[in-house]
């Protein structure tokens, strides 16, 4: 669609919204979602999101096993294409086979078999915890505990959780345990030795790299371990999180590594034990390893993570190359990583929780949101033999395989839009790729409450039109939109945005408060040469021009407050509920007068300043009229007011009187019409000004009585001064001429 197309569109939208008799807003709004971040928002059902941000429909995830377990915990398969799925919480061993039946293959005495390995003789090896033991279970269905790391061979009695399993190219067995964080290299016959002792509580995940190595996943601490066949540890990497739950190596030696929980602060001052639940800790103390430790390496192109634990958390997944560098690979605020697979292009799929999501990561930091299972956990991921990918999930624990051609159909639900208003709804746009055989339709549903209920109104569409047709949602405040997306071939749709037009009913603006300033405060820029008033001011008045003794060259700027003999100023707080801009009228009236007095009209500053020399002395009131007419035809333009607090213009200065000189004391009387007296002084012979307290011992009336002992005057003619001023800044004279004899 050109250009032209886009802007005759929105004009039709807001003709369509005028025309159906409602004050309405001036200007259409256009609500648009297009990304990865707007399209998270919403709910898939069969549909994607891409690295790019596109909506297109999810490959297939065929149902492989359903069962009554809450947990799967792990995954392997046989040469046969047999699947096994280690279960929790009765501890149970299934086997699938190729054709979808199931069978329990062994039941473990313990709560949770933690995982799985399959030798070259189709031998199954079972972890369990807690009471951790490694079982190992025939083709024939025999089985027998291979390993008891707390039997009479290892002396290790505090060992409750093996937590990871896995076999090298020679079929040498190794375990990864818990409390103690101790690798176990277990031959044959059973037979266990302590390969390496860490400096963590739990060895959470095992892999092996091309070399042989072991790579090794822990918690607390977070850290990732590279051991040798002779024991030699190294750390790949120490990471800012809590655990290390998940390890992948691919064909070229690269090692993937999923991080999660909240993130470290200060040393590792205990270890943690998992319970038997994905993604949470709980604290107790651990011991001291052993081993040789190398240096660690740092993370090209990220900043310290900001996880915060299983719900609701998020995690990380490094690269870490060959040569040690190590990169941040994909993160999520939101998901946790609880399991990975490396397809044989390179490609990693990622298992989440809490939402049950899978991802699918080809490049750095890009990641495409596969599919939304109805289950809460992806716990387990493994490639199978058909290049798919094998899913395990908990709450329930069931199995899935995704395969990589698309769905028929899958439909995608908007988040709802809060229009924060009564709206009438354009036109429904959107942008897409429909290769030939696929289809893209529309649909729509408004109502009044935060999220659908019975009281929306139904799903309006299809839609099909991409360049924009007319909702035909009734009127209301919520609005939400869904795409349904189909395909007859292994091609699929892609939505890149979507866009829709709505007008709210107008509002009116809303005066939150109206504020008359002290007199002499104004809201303007001062003009050269007036510098010299801001000297010395009463309390009020400095309050609001910035305090006593600053220059006006330092407190005038534009709008801001600064000392004006005379002027007054009013200042208004307004908002509109539809964002329109505001103008602003502003009346004065009398205490005693009944008819409000225009000062100012169609002002768009909420601010006013006036020489309040002008008014005669008395107590007014201000009225502001704010109004929304610039944003709005004149005959559909709303308007709020609001009444200042009444304020005293008093422009008047004191009076001196009754100045007399008895007996050596000068004693006087200052007298305001209006306001309290503020500061009171006098000076001998034009000397300095001084500083004097009525008798009352406070200059804070109206009327104040003064007395001053005239001591250590010089006999002679003396010219004594009297200056008073009120709290409005406003100064009254007085003079006496005595003589001393």
């Amino acid at each position: 669609m050109n250009q032209f197309q886009g802007w005759r569109a929105l004009f039709m939208a807001a003709v369509f919204l005028l025309v159906a008799g409602v004050v309405l807003a001036s200007t259409p709004v256009i609500w648009k979602q297009a990304g990865h971040g707007d399209f998270l928002k919403g709910e898939n059902r069969g549909v994607s999101i891409t690295d790019r941000g596109h909506l297109t429909l999810s490959p297939v995830l065929d149902p492989l096993f359903e069962s009554d377990e809450p947990l799967v915990w792990c995954l392997a398969s046989d040469s046969g294409d047999n699947l096994y799925a280690g279960t929790g919480n009765d501890g149970r061993l299934y086997r699938i086979d190729t054709t979808g039946e199931s069978e329990v293959v062994f039941d473990a005495e313990e709560l949770e078999i933690s995982s799985i390995a399959v030798d070259r003789n189709d031998r199954l090896y079972a972890a369990t915890f807690p009471d951790g033991r490694i079982y190992r279970i025939d083709p024939d269905g025999s089985h027998s505990v291979f390993f008891d790391p707390a039997g009479e061979g290892t002396a290790d009695e505090d060992t409750r959780y093996i937590w990871s399993l896995v076999l090298d190219a020679e079929g040498i067995l190794y375990a990864g345990t818990g409390e103690q964080g101790r690798v176990y290299r277990i031959d044959e016959n059973g037979e266990g030795q302590v390969l390496a002792e860490l400096e963590e509580a739990h060895v959470m995940a095992l892999a092996v790299d091309g070399s042989g190595r072991l790579i090794a996943g822990t918690e607390p601490g977070g850290r990732i371990y590279r051991i040798t066949p002779s024991g030699v540890l190294s750390v790949l990497y120490d990471s800012p999180y809590r655990e290390v739950s998940t390890l992948r190596v691919d064909k070229d030696g690269y090692v993937y590594a999923a991080a999660q929980s909240e993130p470290r602060r200060g040393g590792r001052s205990g270890s943690s034990m998992p319970p038997p639940s994905p993604g949470a800790a709980g604290d107790q103390d651990g011991d001291p390893g052993r081993g040789m430790v190398e240096a660690t390496a740092s993370v090209e192109g990220s900043d310290r993570p900001a996880g915060r634990g299983f719900s609701p958390g998020g995690s990380v997944v490094y690269r870490i190359d060959p040569d040690g560098r190590v990169e941040e690979w994909w993160r999520s605020q939101t998901d946790l990583c609880l399991s990975m697979a490396v397809r044989g292009d390179g490609e990693l799929v990622l298992g989440t929780g809490p939402r049950g999501r899978l991802y699918r990561v080809r490049e750095r930091g890009r990641g495409t949101l596969l599919s939304e299972l109805q289950e809460s956990q992806v716990t387990a991921l493994m490639p199978d033999a058909t290049d798919g990918v094998v899913a395990a999930t908990s709450n329930r624990g069931n199995l899935y395989r995704l395969r990589s051609r698309p769905v028929g159909e899958g439909e995608y639900e908007s988040d709802v839009k809060d229009t924060r208003g009564h709206a009438r709804w354009g036109r429904i746009r959107w942008e897409d790729e429909r290769p030939p055989g696929t289809a893209v339709s529309l649909y729509a549903r408004s109502g009044n409450t935060d999220s659908p209920d019975q009281t929306w109104s139904d799903w309006t569409g299809p839609y099909t039109d991409s360049d924009g047709e007319a909702l035909a949602c009734p009127p209301a405040r919520y609005l939400q939109w869904k795409a349904v997306m189909s395909t007859r071939n292994e091609e699929a749709p892609s939505v890149l945005s979507v866009s829709a037009a709505y007008l709210t009913r107008n509002n009116p603006p809303r005066v939150h408060s109206v504020t008359v300033y002290e007199p002499g405060v104004y809201l303007r820029d001062a003009p050269a040469g007036s510098g010299d008033q801001n000297g010395d001011l009463p309390p009020g008045i400095a309050a609001q021009v910035g305090g006593r003794g600053g220059s006006l060259g330092q407190q005038a700027s534009t709008g801001a407050p600064t000392y004006r003999k005379g002027m007054r100023a009013v200042a208004v707080q307004a908002s509109d509920p539809d964002g329109d801009r505001l103008s602003y009228e502003i009346y004065f009236r009398g205490e005693a007068e009944t008819h409000w007095k225009l000062l100012d009209s169609e002002r768009r500053v909420p601010s006013y300043s006036w020489d309040s020399e002008t008014f005669p002395d008395g107590s007014y009131v201000i009225r502001v009229v704010a109004s929304d007419a610039p944003s709005n035809p004149p005959d559909q333009a709303l308007a709020a007011e609001y009444l200042s607090e009444p304020f005293l213009v008093d422009n008047t200065g004191p009076r001196v009187t009754r100045i007399e000189v008895t007996g050596g004391v000068l004693s006087f009387l200052v007298r305001d019409g209006a306001s309290p007296l503020f500061r009171v002084e006098y000076a001998i012979d034009g000397g300095d000004w001084r500083v004097v307290h009525p008798r009352d011992g406070v200059t804070d009336s109206e009327m104040e009585e003064f007395e001053i002992a005239l001591e250590g005057l010089e006999a002679g003619e003396h010219t004594l001064a009297i200056r008073a001023r009120d709290a409005s800044n406003n100064t009254g004279t007085g003079k006496r001429v005595v003589t001393i004899p």
